[in-house]
Protein backbone atom coordinates (compact mmCIF):
# COMPACT_ATOMS: atom_id res chain seq x y z
CA UNK A 1 0.00 0.00 0.00
CA UNK A 2 1.57 3.34 -1.08
CA UNK A 3 0.85 6.75 -0.76
CA UNK A 4 1.57 10.23 -0.72
CA UNK A 5 1.97 11.76 2.87
CA UNK A 6 1.43 15.64 2.97
CA UNK A 7 2.26 17.34 6.10
CA UNK A 8 -0.59 20.07 7.00
CA UNK A 9 0.69 21.53 10.31
CA UNK A 10 4.03 21.38 11.91
CA UNK A 11 4.97 17.54 12.31
CA UNK A 12 7.64 17.27 15.30
CA UNK A 13 8.81 13.78 15.80
CA UNK A 14 11.56 14.29 18.16
CA UNK A 15 15.59 13.15 17.31
CA UNK A 16 18.36 13.24 19.39
CA UNK A 17 19.95 16.56 20.68
CA UNK A 18 23.17 15.59 21.93
CA UNK A 19 23.99 19.30 22.66
CA UNK A 20 21.67 21.83 23.26
CA UNK A 21 23.13 25.76 22.68
CA UNK A 22 21.72 28.86 24.50
CA UNK A 23 19.09 30.30 22.34
CA UNK A 24 18.82 27.09 20.11
CA UNK A 25 16.44 24.38 19.69
CA UNK A 26 15.34 22.86 22.79
CA UNK A 27 13.72 19.33 20.63
CA UNK A 28 15.04 18.49 17.24
CA UNK A 29 13.62 16.30 15.12
CA UNK A 30 15.05 13.28 13.70
CA UNK A 31 16.80 13.32 10.24
CA UNK A 32 19.36 11.19 8.46
CA UNK A 33 22.29 12.02 6.18
CA UNK A 34 21.79 10.97 2.54
CA UNK A 35 23.54 12.64 -1.07
CA UNK A 36 21.00 14.06 -3.68
CA UNK A 37 21.44 14.61 -7.40
CA UNK A 38 19.96 18.39 -8.40
CA UNK A 39 16.82 16.63 -9.84
CA UNK A 40 15.93 15.51 -6.25
CA UNK A 41 16.93 11.39 -6.99
CA UNK A 42 19.78 9.69 -3.64
CA UNK A 43 23.04 9.11 -4.62
CA UNK A 44 24.51 5.54 -2.94
CA UNK A 45 27.86 6.36 -3.85
CA UNK A 46 28.86 9.46 -2.04
CA UNK A 47 28.35 11.58 -4.60
CA UNK A 48 26.28 14.88 -4.99
CA UNK A 49 25.46 17.03 -2.18
CA UNK A 50 25.08 16.08 1.05
CA UNK A 51 21.96 16.84 2.72
CA UNK A 52 20.58 16.29 6.25
CA UNK A 53 16.64 15.39 5.76
CA UNK A 54 13.69 14.66 8.55
CA UNK A 55 12.23 11.31 8.02
CA UNK A 56 9.41 9.57 9.76
CA UNK A 57 10.49 7.03 11.26
CA UNK A 58 8.28 3.31 10.82
CA UNK A 59 7.88 2.95 14.46
CA UNK A 60 6.04 5.80 14.84
CA UNK A 61 3.67 5.59 12.14
CA UNK A 62 3.28 1.51 13.34
CA UNK A 63 2.82 2.66 17.01
CA UNK A 64 0.28 5.43 16.73
CA UNK A 65 -2.06 3.48 14.16
CA UNK A 66 -2.09 0.75 16.71
CA UNK A 67 -2.84 3.08 19.56
CA UNK A 68 -5.93 4.46 17.70
CA UNK A 69 -6.83 1.46 16.75
CA UNK A 70 -6.87 -0.28 20.11
CA UNK A 71 -8.58 2.82 21.35
CA UNK A 72 -11.58 2.56 18.52
CA UNK A 73 -12.19 -0.89 18.76
CA UNK A 74 -12.91 -0.57 22.66
CA UNK A 75 -9.80 -2.83 24.08
CA UNK A 76 -8.36 -0.06 26.26
CA UNK A 77 -11.40 0.97 27.90
CA UNK A 78 -12.27 -2.99 28.44
CA UNK A 79 -8.55 -3.60 29.24
CA UNK A 80 -8.74 -0.46 32.14
CA UNK A 81 -12.11 -2.12 33.26
CA UNK A 82 -10.61 -5.64 33.52
CA UNK A 83 -7.25 -4.87 35.29
CA UNK A 84 -7.03 -1.70 36.82
CA UNK A 85 -8.00 -2.60 40.12
CA UNK A 86 -6.75 -6.44 39.75
CA UNK A 87 -5.48 -7.63 42.46
CA UNK A 88 -2.16 -8.92 40.72
CA UNK A 89 0.59 -5.90 40.91
CA UNK A 90 1.89 -6.86 37.78
CA UNK A 91 -1.56 -6.75 35.75
CA UNK A 92 -2.61 -3.42 37.23
CA UNK A 93 0.39 -1.80 35.97
CA UNK A 94 0.00 -2.72 32.86
CA UNK A 95 -3.39 -0.40 32.25
CA UNK A 96 -2.74 1.26 28.98
CA UNK A 97 -0.08 -0.86 27.26
CA UNK A 98 -0.56 -2.24 24.30
CA UNK A 99 -3.22 -5.30 23.82
CA UNK A 100 -1.39 -8.52 24.06
CA UNK A 101 -2.35 -12.83 24.56
CA UNK A 102 -2.65 -12.29 28.02
CA UNK A 103 -5.80 -9.61 27.51
CA UNK A 104 -7.50 -12.46 25.28
CA UNK A 105 -7.24 -15.06 28.13
CA UNK A 106 -9.02 -12.34 30.95
CA UNK A 107 -11.48 -11.15 28.21
CA UNK A 108 -15.02 -13.52 28.47
CA UNK A 109 -16.11 -10.76 25.31
CA UNK A 110 -16.14 -12.66 22.15
CA UNK A 111 -16.16 -9.73 19.71
CA UNK A 112 -13.64 -7.82 21.65
CA UNK A 113 -11.13 -11.08 21.87
CA UNK A 114 -11.63 -11.15 17.73
CA UNK A 115 -10.48 -7.50 17.51
CA UNK A 116 -8.03 -7.76 20.08
CA UNK A 117 -6.61 -10.94 17.91
CA UNK A 118 -6.89 -9.01 14.91
CA UNK A 119 -4.92 -6.49 16.44
CA UNK A 120 -2.46 -8.84 17.46
CA UNK A 121 -2.07 -10.55 14.18
CA UNK A 122 -1.64 -7.31 12.43
CA UNK A 123 0.65 -5.55 14.09
CA UNK A 124 2.58 -8.68 16.61
CA UNK A 125 3.15 -8.45 19.97
CA UNK A 126 6.44 -8.15 21.85
CA UNK A 127 8.58 -10.86 22.82
CA UNK A 128 7.94 -12.42 26.58
CA UNK A 129 4.48 -11.46 26.34
CA UNK A 130 1.63 -13.35 25.79
CA UNK A 131 0.88 -16.75 24.24
CA UNK A 132 4.62 -17.89 23.52
CA UNK A 133 3.29 -21.41 22.05
CA UNK A 134 0.78 -19.70 19.63
CA UNK A 135 3.63 -16.40 18.68
CA UNK A 136 2.38 -14.61 15.39
CA UNK A 137 4.57 -13.33 12.51
CA UNK A 138 3.66 -9.59 12.66
CA UNK A 139 1.80 -9.30 8.98
CA UNK A 140 1.69 -5.29 8.71
CA UNK A 141 5.27 -3.99 7.98
CA UNK A 142 6.04 -0.34 7.98
CA UNK A 143 9.00 1.28 6.28
CA UNK A 144 10.58 4.38 7.31
CA UNK A 145 8.92 7.32 5.11
CA UNK A 146 11.75 9.50 3.42
CA UNK A 147 10.66 12.64 1.34
CA UNK A 148 9.85 12.55 -2.12
CA UNK A 149 11.80 13.58 -4.61
CA UNK A 150 9.90 16.55 -5.64
CA UNK A 151 10.07 17.71 -1.96
CA UNK A 152 13.74 16.98 -2.07
CA UNK A 153 14.17 19.07 -5.09
CA UNK A 154 12.51 22.15 -3.94
CA UNK A 155 14.83 22.38 -0.56
CA UNK A 156 17.52 22.43 -3.08
CA UNK A 157 16.31 25.20 -5.47
CA UNK A 158 15.65 26.99 -2.45
CA UNK A 159 12.08 27.34 -2.81
CA UNK A 160 10.84 25.39 0.62
CA UNK A 161 12.44 24.51 3.70
CA UNK A 162 12.87 21.70 6.05
CA UNK A 163 12.48 23.13 8.79
CA UNK A 164 11.13 25.66 11.03
CA UNK A 165 11.04 26.58 14.66
CA UNK A 166 8.47 26.99 17.19
CA UNK A 167 8.49 28.57 20.57
CA UNK A 168 5.92 26.89 23.08
CA UNK A 169 4.99 28.72 26.58
CA UNK A 170 4.64 27.26 29.78
CA UNK A 171 2.22 29.60 31.68
CA UNK A 172 2.91 29.80 35.79
CA UNK A 173 -0.95 30.29 37.39
CA UNK A 174 -0.03 32.43 39.69
CA UNK A 175 3.23 34.56 38.65
CA UNK A 176 1.98 34.54 35.16
CA UNK A 177 5.72 34.37 33.99
CA UNK A 178 6.10 32.34 30.70
CA UNK A 179 8.65 29.43 30.61
CA UNK A 180 9.41 29.58 26.60
CA UNK A 181 10.74 26.36 25.02
CA UNK A 182 11.87 25.92 21.22
CA UNK A 183 11.07 23.09 19.12
CA UNK A 184 11.90 22.07 15.25
CA UNK A 185 9.42 20.96 13.62
CA UNK A 186 8.72 19.99 9.28
CA UNK A 187 6.96 22.54 8.12
CA UNK A 188 3.24 22.76 6.31
CA UNK A 189 3.51 21.12 2.59
CA UNK A 190 6.54 18.79 2.43
CA UNK A 191 5.64 15.07 1.55
CA UNK A 192 6.82 12.07 2.14
CA UNK A 193 6.61 8.66 0.06
CA UNK A 194 4.91 6.47 2.48
CA UNK A 195 4.89 2.41 1.73
CA UNK A 196 3.16 0.09 4.15
CA UNK A 197 3.45 -3.98 3.43
CA UNK A 198 0.86 -6.50 4.42
CA UNK A 199 1.83 -10.42 4.32
CA UNK A 200 -0.83 -12.58 3.66
CA UNK A 201 -1.25 -15.92 4.67
CA UNK A 202 -3.62 -18.63 4.19
CA UNK A 203 -4.75 -18.72 7.77
CA UNK A 204 -5.55 -15.15 7.60
CA UNK A 205 -8.15 -15.68 4.50
CA UNK A 206 -11.20 -15.01 6.77
CA UNK A 207 -9.69 -11.99 8.90
CA UNK A 208 -10.11 -8.45 7.46
CA UNK A 209 -6.85 -7.39 7.41
CA UNK A 210 -6.48 -4.98 4.70
CA UNK A 211 -9.14 -3.05 6.01
CA UNK A 212 -8.08 -2.79 9.48
CA UNK A 213 -5.13 -1.58 8.24
CA UNK A 214 -6.95 1.32 5.69
CA UNK A 215 -9.12 2.16 9.07
CA UNK A 216 -5.73 2.64 10.87
CA UNK A 217 -4.44 5.00 8.73
CA UNK A 218 -7.94 6.77 8.20
CA UNK A 219 -8.15 6.96 11.84
CA UNK A 220 -4.46 8.96 11.96
CA UNK A 221 -5.53 11.25 9.07
CA UNK A 222 -8.32 12.02 11.53
CA UNK A 223 -6.49 12.52 14.68
CA UNK A 224 -2.45 13.66 14.68
CA UNK A 225 1.48 12.20 14.31
CA UNK A 226 4.19 13.36 16.46
CA UNK A 227 4.39 15.26 19.27
CA UNK A 228 2.18 18.13 20.21
CA UNK A 229 -0.82 17.10 18.24
CA UNK A 230 -3.44 18.56 20.92
CA UNK A 231 -1.65 22.07 20.54
CA UNK A 232 -1.75 22.03 16.74
CA UNK A 233 1.31 19.91 15.37
CA UNK A 234 0.84 16.55 13.41
CA UNK A 235 -2.11 17.11 10.74
CA UNK A 236 -1.30 14.77 7.84
CA UNK A 237 -2.75 13.25 5.18
CA UNK A 238 -3.20 10.41 2.13
CA UNK A 239 -3.39 11.47 -1.12
CA UNK A 240 -5.55 7.90 -1.36
CA UNK A 241 -8.14 8.77 1.10
CA UNK A 242 -11.12 11.37 0.47
CA UNK A 243 -11.22 14.41 3.06
CA UNK A 244 -14.89 14.95 1.97
CA UNK A 245 -15.98 11.59 2.86
CA UNK A 246 -13.23 10.29 5.22
CA UNK A 247 -16.02 10.51 8.51
CA UNK A 248 -18.21 8.41 6.54
CA UNK A 249 -15.69 5.84 5.46
CA UNK A 250 -14.49 5.68 8.23
CA UNK A 251 -17.70 4.72 9.80
CA UNK A 252 -18.47 2.28 7.26
CA UNK A 253 -15.17 0.88 7.31
CA UNK A 254 -15.61 -0.15 11.38
CA UNK A 255 -19.20 -1.76 10.45
CA UNK A 256 -17.56 -3.63 7.35
CA UNK A 257 -14.85 -5.12 10.49
CA UNK A 258 -17.51 -5.64 12.78
CA UNK A 259 -19.61 -7.92 10.40
CA UNK A 260 -17.01 -10.25 9.27
CA UNK A 261 -15.95 -10.67 12.90
CA UNK A 262 -19.43 -11.60 13.73
CA UNK A 263 -19.34 -14.41 10.94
Amino acid sequence: MKSKLRIITGLHIGGSDDTMKIGGIDSSVIKREIFANSDGTINYDGSGKKLIEPYIPGSSLKGKVRSLLEHSFGLIREQKKLWENHQNNKKSKKVGSVIDSEFIKDCDDDLLNKKANLIITLFGESAGSGDIKNTKITRAIFRDTFLTKESRKLYLDDKISLSEEKAENTINRVSVTANPRFIERVPAGVEFDFEVVLREFDEDANLPLEDTLKLGLMLLQNDALGGGGSRGNGKIEFDMFDNETLEKDIKNLMENIENQLKK
